[in-house]
């Protein structure tokens, strides 16, 4: 089976990638202590110039450990975001029932907010966090002059200022800036070491050394203190050596390919901000699905996820990715697809 995204779904293709690397060499991690640790610690540092960092297992406990270090120095339960960022709508609110923060939520669910929607704030929160891109609503980015209008509001009412970064590294294209010029806009930002970079699996919180210092206790509690974590972490190294320099090269290619299925009467599409964004189109789900699995069977190819209902409208939507694996997926496959798909 051909995937026009990132992942591969056979564990011989991860083995590989371990068998190969030159990192295979390095002593085994312990404790999120160790050459492997160190290594991509200091990485992530230079890639976006912060000056600390730390490993976290997962995602969710990193942005977790993160919003609680921020609230607790401020001795302030809010945090500000959005309704249909990851952080709410897809951990089972652990930063409520876990860590008892409590949200504020701003924006439309349709699109990211802006900085003129901190004044609807009734209560002043300890964070504001952004999710660049909001995946939700389509991997749309917010813009950059808005970004700058945030950090000086946070700057004015000593707002800690959050990036749930998750796919950071998907949006520098979009923003014509290097990563060190976007990050220093946050107080803490999180990036994944699986999306797009590739890896098995991991994140790493970045921040000044003191807010990092803080953090670690919370990193503990929340379990990401894992005996070990090796196959992650060289995974992880090899795809910010390998697969970091081509995502540009895939938000081109996604803007290519967005355009050409555009000219399909059936779908309507958006043109992406990244390397991802959502096909819609109005039918059964059941069925629409049924047919979508029979052609992935038939053709050997997977370009999307099943698709789900929209909110607040009637059509369906799903979500195209390109990454590493669609290299040899022309974007004809792909429009030949989805034709046959509405047809």
């Amino acid at each position: 089976m051909r995937h026009l995204g990132m992942h591969q779904h056979d564990h011989q293709h991860w083995l590989k990638i371990m068998q190969q690397s030159t990192w295979l060499e390095s002593g085994i991690d312990c404790y999120n202590k160790g050459e492997l640790v160190n290594s991509i610690e200091s990485k992530v540092c230079q890639l976006l110039d912060k000056p600390a960092s730390l490993i976290f297992t997962k995602g969710t406990t990193c942005q977790l450990a993160a919003l609680k270090t921020a609230s607790g120095a401020r001795d302030n339960p809010y945090i500000a975001l959005h309704r249909r960022s990851h952080i709410a709508e897809d951990e089972e609110d652990a930063y409520i029932h876990v860590t008892g923060l409590k949200p504020l939520f701003i924006g439309q669910t349709t699109h990211p907010f802006g900085s003129h929607d901190l004044r609807s704030l009734d209560i002043k929160p300890a964070v504001l966090t952004v999710e660049l891109p909001l995946r939700r609503v389509g991997f749309r980015l917010t813009p950059w002059d808005e970004l700058l209008a945030m950090r000086k509001w946070c700057d004015e009412h000593q707002v800690h200022f959050h990036l749930d970064g998750a796919r950071l590294w998907e949006s520098t294209h979009f923003y014509q800036k290097p990563l060190p010029e976007i990050a220093a806009l946050f107080d803490s930002v999180y990036v994944s070491l699986y999306k797009g970079i590739g890896g098995l699996s991991g994140a790493v919180l970045l921040g000044e050394n003191n807010f990092i210092e803080w953090v670690k206790p919370w990193r503990n509690r929340l379990g990401s203190q894992p005996w070990t974590q090796f196959p992650a972490l060289i995974t992880a190294l090899e795809g910010l050596q390998h697969n970091l320099p081509q995502i540009p090269g895939w938000t081109i290619r996604a803007k290519a390919l967005a355009q050409s299925l555009k000219q399909l009467d059936d779908i309507t599409v958006d043109t992406p901000h990244t390397n991802a964004f959502q096909v819609r189109l109005k039918g059964d789900a059941t069925v629409v699905n049924q047919k979508l699995l029979y052609l992935q069977d038939q053709l050997q190819l997977v370009v999307c996820k099943p698709f789900a209902p929209a909110q607040d409208s009637d059509w369906l939507f799903t979500e195209v990715q390109i990454g590493k694996q669609g290299a040899h997926i022309t974007n004809q496959e792909v429009v030949d697809f989805f034709t046959q798909l509405t047809t």
